[in-house]
């Protein structure tokens, strides 16, 4: 197999260069060459929908950055991503969505991820509270697993609690962390997932990417339970700071989508890798 990393100005380097350490590690038997051919190559790979790099049998754009500056992914460029043979290498489905848009058809489309990314990690932290009024669990439920490699910590009273709902919640979560102190779990992630709880605004406070899973019946919890107005539950840190510095979604599809603006953390070059092999 006979690979060229076509770069088009020297910034392609940063998005290349993990594609070819990868194919050296991984598939050893390939021939990976840089701008100027040594013959014709079965690959290209390149960083612009308009790149002037030599055609070949398969042609793989990746794109240099999660920013189109109107250019890429728009009406400005349609006719050149519809026409042609290229495929396209995004970074996660909301970008697969615009190529869609456009009238790319889905064959020259699909999701690797981001190259700049590769050999990072990102450590994802859900931390839900107790109350069923105000926890995450109600919309989450089990579904948190399918996040990768997510470590799941739960309260203490749905850890040691033996009421009803507190068995039910906890009930979703056969693995978890079961302990009380869990500052290194903090320190350690980059992404923290909580609903109306304190991790949320300690998420804020540390300068994580804080992500708030809304429970649809939060405000009777303290309109009528508490007997507050909306006007000062909207001032409590719990509601006020998530609202102006954090992500709030509502359901566990609005959370996958929160966390997969980039798909595939750190292994971009092996789905690109194993396209190319299909």
């Amino acid at each position: 197999m006979k690979v060229l990393l076509y770069s088009d100005w020297p910034l392609a380097a940063t998005y290349l260069d993990p594609v070819r350490r990868y194919i050296s590690e991984h598939e050893p038997s390939w021939e990976v060459w840089d701008q100027t051919p040594l013959g014709k190559p079965d690959v290209v790979i390149c960083c612009d929908e308009l790149s002037g790099a030599p055609d070949a049998p398969l042609k793989i754009c990746i794109f240099h950055g999660l920013a189109s500056k109107g250019q890429a992914f728009s009406t400005a460029r349609r006719e050149d991503f519809v026409n042609g043979t290229q495929l396209f290498a995004v970074a996660g489905p909301y970008y697969e969505r615009l190529l869609l848009n456009l009238g790319v058809p889905q064959e020259r489309i699909f999701i690797a991820g981001f190259t700049k990314f590769d050999g990072m990690q990102r450590n994802i932290l859900y931390a839900p509270t107790h109350n069923p009024q105000l926890s995450a669990i109600p919309v989450v439920k089990d579904r948190i697993y399918e996040i990768p490699d997510v470590k799941v910590h739960l309260h203490q009273w749905l850890r040691i609690g033996n009421d009803p709902h507190q068995i039910e919640l906890r009930s979703y979560y056969p693995e978890h962390e079961d302990r009380e102190d869990i500052a290194d779990l903090l320190q350690w992630a980059d992404v923290i997932i909580g609903d109306l709880g304190s991790i949320i605004v300690e998420a804020i406070a540390l300068g994580k990417q804080a992500i708030q899973v809304v429970n649809p019946i939060h405000e009777s919890w303290y309109i009528d339970f508490r007997g507050l107005t909306l006007a000062e539950m909207n001032t409590l840190p719990e509601v006020y700071f998530p609202a102006k510095y954090g992500t709030r979604v509502y359901s566990f599809d609005e959370l996958l989508e929160a966390l997969n603006i980039v798909s595939n953390i750190g292994r971009a070059s092996a789905q690109i890798v194993e396209r190319i092999k299909q």
